[in-house]
């Protein structure tokens, strides 16, 4: 199994990496991406920080069961 904390960064490294792409792609950009583009990204940051609260929870039921 995935070590929780490499996990928890990677997840992070997602959720990063998408919301540099709405800034230099997004919207509000000079060269903004078709808006289909737009809410895929904006789809993956919200599903990535979902995953990740779920992850953390369940993280700290497995603690507390411990």
């Amino acid at each position: 199994m995935t070590e929780p904390s490499e996990m928890i960064a990677w997840l992070d490294r997602r959720i990063a990496s998408a919301m540099t792409w709405l800034d230099e792609h997004g919207k509000g950009s000079k060269k903004p991406r078709p808006d289909h583009e737009i809410d895929t990204k904006e789809y993956d940051i919200a599903r990535f920080e979902e995953i990740k609260a779920a992850y953390v929870k369940a993280l700290a039921k497995r603690e507390q069961a411990a």
